[in-house]
């Protein structure tokens, strides 16, 4: 009995994460599109450039702020027995690999802001959050957790069966 989640190719990478959170959420950056149609078409006076220009300036606090988040991402998660081995991608390479006990392991889904967050505690400590960038949508985190808390049920009646 065991547990793998692996990134895919286009998650591990930093900018293809950035990518497909832009298409999933695309009505996010439509407003880009309206400034960069003002900016070919040259405004006619002093208060609509400066306009732009603070438009833009929300837009790139925006945008750092994607990328921030983008930054840390959950590259693999694998429990054979009662180990846990989290791998964290940090941009595109695999930097840290966490150990850590089954039973005390939990994940959480909470909202901040009204996105939603998959939280990694171990003994109710937070480990890892996991934002909904690249392949991580809220369906597939509650797909995760319902994997998690099956593989954690199969174990703990496994111990039963053997009398441990």
């Amino acid at each position: 009995m065991q547990l793998n989640y692996n990134s895919t190719h286009t998650d591990q990478s930093y900018l293809g994460r950035v990518f497909l959170f832009a298409k999933r959420n695309y009505w996010l950056f439509i407003f880009d599109l309206i400034i960069i149609a003002f900016l070919i078409i040259p405004p006619y006076n002093w208060e609509e450039t400066q306009m732009l220009l603070l438009m833009l300036g929300v837009l790139f606090i925006r945008d750092f702020f994607i990328l921030r988040i983008s930054r840390n991402h959950l590259g693999k998660f694998i429990a054979k027995g009662n180990e846990v081995l989290i791998g964290i991608l940090k941009r595109s390479k695999l930097q840290e690999d966490i150990v850590g006990w089954l039973p005390d392991m939990e994940l959480e889904i909470k909202y901040k802001l009204g996105i939603p967050i998959l939280y990694v505690f171990s003994n109710n400590d937070i480990i890892f959050k996991q934002y909904p960038i690249g392949l991580w949508t809220i369906d597939k985190m509650k797909e995760f957790i319902d994997s998690f808390y099956d593989y954690k049920k199969e174990q703990a009646l496994w111990k039963i069966y053997k009398g441990q």
